[in-house]
């Protein structure tokens, strides 16, 4: 099997499982729009290639799907899956299998309101969240939430625009002058825990769970945390995939507060914490390929040991250019 990893950037580590032997993949080909991408340099071959903005950028991953004899694409980064999920057809008919949900799911998951709204029509708990000003006063006045508040924008990724707020004149003003969409979110006051889960493919059933909670973040990834297996969020997580028709590698963000648990974000993607569960025994480029050569994977939910902390450093690359 040769798989075509997308906006490879610097998920080196990614890219060295996927080598790995014994996980059925022949060839793991790379591309990025930087040559400046360390990740690429891990790979068998790679490509650099231009914007997914470009409207010939399409036709070029084709192009290369079919040089490499690609079976399998998988998108990494967040504009990229909405992408191929909305051409999936174009892949499919050339013989590849796109690893990402289809394109409703993918949509619902970028637009954080929608997804609210969905988790609270599912009957699944999440932090009350408003959309708007007039909405989160509305609210607010009714007791229905309180300060301090969260707030991030609607479509945003990796942290960009998110800020804690504890007064009224300050989030007027933040949400006055932002040229986004913002989510107005109740603050959780408690820890946060980190989910890697692998949805099959071909039974759409979650086979593989994996969750950590959270020490540390830095500019919107998991950088220390530790291993934790709790019964009542695996079901948790079981009830909101249910809810969902996701498929391949999903991450997701799920905060503690007094006890209970309240889904925060759902990333249907390699999550930048993946790392802490392939180090403790989950190996979903594993399954990736078994799906790709059309075998359903065995559910092994919780297979891992607690206790085991993820610590990430910066590691380089050097080249000559």
């Amino acid at each position: 099997m040769n798989i075509l990893i997308l906006s490879c950037g610097t998920r080196n580590k990614l890219i060295r499982y996927f080598k790995e032997p014994g996980n059925g993949i022949d060839r793991v080909i790379g591309t990025d729009c930087s040559a400046y991408a360390p990740a690429l340099y891990e790979t068998d071959e790679h490509y650099l290639v231009p914007r997914m903005t470009s409207p010939d950028y399409l036709d070029i991953v084709l192009d290369i799907c079919r040089k490499e004899k690609i079976d399998a694409v998988l998108p990494l980064q967040e504009d990229e899956l909405f992408l191929i999920a909305s051409n999936r057809e174009k892949f499919t008919n050339a013989g590849v299998l796109p690893i990402v949900s289809e394109q409703n799911m993918v949509e619902l998951c970028r637009d954080k309101y929608a997804f609210y709204q969905h988790m609270k029509r599912s009957g699944l708990p999440v932090l009350p969240s408003c959309l708007n000003l007039p909405e989160f006063q509305k609210h607010y006045e009714a007791g229905k939430i309180n300060f301090p508040v969260f707030i991030k924008p609607v479509r945003g990724c990796g942290s960009i625009g998110i800020q804690k707020v504890d007064n009224m004149e300050l989030l007027s003003v933040l949400c006055k002058y932002s040229s986004d969409d913002m989510l107005i979110q109740q603050f959780a006051e408690g820890e946060e825990y980190g989910v890697d889960l692998y949805v099959d493919l071909l039974s759409q059933e979650p086979v593989s769970i994996f969750t950590k909670k959270k020490l540390r973040m830095r500019a919107g990834e998991t950088e220390k945390s530790v291993s934790v297996k709790d019964e009542k969020l695996f079901t948790l997580i079981r009830k909101t995939a249910a809810s969902l028709s996701l498929s391949g590698p999903v991450d997701m963000d799920i905060f503690c507060v007094d006890g209970d648990y309240y889904i925060s974000e759902i990333n249907p993607r390699f999550g930048g914490g993946y790392p802490h569960a392939h180090a403790c025994g989950m190996n979903f480029p594993k399954l990736i390929a078994a799906n790709a050569a059309g075998q359903k994977n065995t559910a092994a939910i919780g297979d891992y040991e607690e206790g085991v902390c993820m610590l990430k450093y910066t590691d380089l690359v050097t080249l000559k250019v």
